[in-house]
C-alpha cells in the first residue's frame, strides 16, 4: 500500500489583489488552475457546481459598501460555467480554517487577499479538491470606493481603488483559478480590467478568466454568448500578475504609436485630418462558442459615449473570435478631412454592430480612444 498524503492546510493566494475582415490565429489555452501533485488531471476543485461566500456585515454593512461586494461576485458568476457563487451575509467571527467561505476586512498588506484551502493526498486512491477560500480586503488607511464611476476610480480620474474590482479577481480564486502573468486577464491587473463607454467603467471577468472556469467546470447548458471590447491590454509581467495599460492609436504602418496626449483626464493621442492610422482594441468572446465574421464598426464621437448616432468612418468583420484567448489587434481607418482641428473627438468600435449574436450582455461591445485632431 502507498500512502502519498500531501496536505496543505493553507495556500496563500495574494493578489492585488474600414471594410475588411480581420483574422486570428487558434488560441493557446491559457487560464490558470491549481492541481493536486502537479497533475493536469487532478484539477482543484469544488466537489459541485456552487459554493457559498458569507459577507461579513460588520466589514460590509449594508448599503453600498455590501452592494460593491455583492456587484463583485456577481461580475464573477457572469461565466460560462455552471458553476455559481451564492451569498449569504453574517456577523459573527471570521477567519481562515472554521470550515467557512467569508469575505471580510482585515489591516493587511496587499489590497486583497483569497486564503485557499484543499486537500490531496493519496489513501487507496486520490483524494483531492478545494476546501474553504476566504477573500480579506484592507480594512487600513487604502482609500476604496463602492462606485463605478470614473470620476472615482484610481486608473481613470478618481484617486479610490474600486471594491468590486478586487473581490472579482478574490472570487476568482473561489473556482479554483490562479493569477496569470501572460495574458489580460482579470486574474491578472484587475484594476485595469474594465469595459468602458461614457462615464462608467465596469469590472468584468473576461474571456480568460471564463476561459478557466469552463475547463474546471465545463459549459453551461443553457446558451451563454457574450463578445465585447475593451480599452485595456497586457503591457507585460509583474512577477505573476500580467500587467495591463490602455490601448494605443498606431501609425499605417503599425510601426510606430502617434504622439500621447491628455484629454478630458484619460490618454489620447493626435492624429491628422486625411492620415491613415490604426486605433487598437481588445476583442474577448467570453461565452463558450466561437463566432465567426463578427461584424464591427469604427466610429468618431464628440464625446467618451461611443453610440450608432457618431460618424461612421469604417467597419467590416473579424473572421473568428474564439472563446479561449484574448486578441488586441489594430484596425487601419482614415481620419475624415471635415472634422474640426484643434477639437477633441472620441475614436470607438462597436463590436457585432448587427447585433446578430444573441449575447447575455451587450452594453459590453463599445470602447474608445480619445484623439486631438491636428
Amino acid at each position: 500500500m502507498k500512502l502519498n498524503t500531501i496536505f496543505q492546510p493553507s495556500l496563500l493566494a495574494a493578489s492585488v489583489i474600414l471594410s475588411a475582415c480581420f483574422g486570428f490565429s487558434t488560441p493557446a489555452t491559457a487560464a490558470s488552475w491549481l492541481e493536486c501533485n502537479g497533475d493536469s488531471g487532478k484539477k482543484l476543485r469544488w466537489g459541485g457546481n456552487s459554493t457559498t461566500a458569507r459577507i461579513n456585515t460588520v466589514s460590509f454593512p449594508a448599503g453600498h459598501l455590501l452592494q460593491s461586494v455583492e456587484r463583485g461576485v456577481s461580475a464573477t458568476n457572469r461565466n460560462p460555467s455552471p458553476f455559481v457563487i451564492n451569498t449569504t451575509t453574517e456577523t459573527g467571527g471570521v477567519g481562515s480554517g472554521n470550515g467557512q467561505n467569508e469575505i471580510y476586512a482585515s489591516s493587511i498588506s496587499p489590497p486583497g487577499v483569497a486564503r485557499m484551502r484543499y486537500h490531496c493526498y493519496w489513501l487507496f486512491g486520490w483524494h483531492y479538491g478545494l476546501d474553504e477560500v476566504d477573500i480579506v480586503l484592507d480594512s487600513s488607511d487604502r482609500s476604496w470606493t463602492t462606485s463605478q464611476n470614473k470620476s472615482a476610480n484610481t486608473v481613470y480620474t478618481g484617486s479610490h481603488l474600486p471594491i468590486d474590482a478586487v473581490i472579482n479577481h478574490e472570487a476568482g480564486h473561489y473556482l479554483g483559478l490562479m493569477h496569470v502573468n501572460w495574458e489580460y486577464n482579470v486574474m491578472g491587473d484587475s484594476w485595469r480590467h474594465h469595459h468602458t463607454n461614457g462615464a462608467v467603467a465596469k469590472t468584468y471577468f473576461g474571456e480568460d478568466a471564463s476561459h478557466g472556469s469552463r475547463v474546471l467546470y465545463g459549459d453551461q447548458t443553457t446558451s451563454f454568448n457574450d463578445v465585447s471590447a475593451s480599452h485595456w491590454r497586457r503591457t507585460g509581467a509583474s512577477g505573476e500578475y500580467s500587467s495591463h495599460g490602455r490601448v494605443r492609436i498606431r501609425n499605417s504602418n503599425d510601426t510606430a504609436t502617434l504622439s500621447s496626449i491628455t484629454i478630458a483626464g484619460e490618454p489620447g493621442y493626435r492624429v491628422s485630418r486625411g492620415s491613415t492610422v490604426r486605433p487598437e482594441f481588445t476583442l474577448e468572446n467570453n461565452g463558450k462558442q466561437t463566432h465567426n465574421n463578427v461584424s464591427f464598426g469604427i466610429y468618431v464621437s464628440t464625446n467618451d459615449y461611443i453610440s450608432y448616432s457618431d460618424m461612421r468612418i469604417g467597419g467590416g468583420t473579424f473572421g473568428s473570435l474564439h472563446p479561449a484567448d484574448v486578441a488586441t489587434t489594430t484596425i487601419p481607418v482614415t481620419i475624415p478631412n471635415n472634422l474640426t482641428p484643434g477639437q477633441n473627438y472620441w475614436l470607438g468600435i462597436i463590436v457585432d454592430e448587427n447585433n446578430t449574436i444573441a449575447e447575455v450582455d451587450g452594453a459590453n461591445n463599445r470602447a474608445y480612444i480619445p484623439i486631438r485632431v491636428e
